[in-house]
């Protein structure tokens, strides 16, 4: 684990459930991203439909992750 941490925000959606949301967000962090270390839910929406059901879940995330330590070059 990196001494060193770097902490983005991203946003991502999903029509199943706030958790899907969630992996869906890490899981594109992550193709891109190594050592993701943590994340926190920082803000939690959705879209109803005109009977007032979940039709889409919202999420923001602050994820962690590890920055890599310089190459000594001598």
């Amino acid at each position: 684990m990196s001494s060193i941490t770097k902490t983005i925000r991203l946003s991502g959606k999903a029509g199943d459930s706030i958790e899907d949301a969630v992996r869906t967000v890490l899981a594109r962090a992550a193709s891109t991203i190594s050592d993701i270390q943590k994340f926190e839910i920082v803000k939690v929406g959705g879209v109803v439909d005109d009977a007032g059901a979940p039709t889409l879940f919202s999420v923001t995330l602050d994820i962690t992750f590890g920055i890599k330590d310089p190459v000594e070059h001598g």
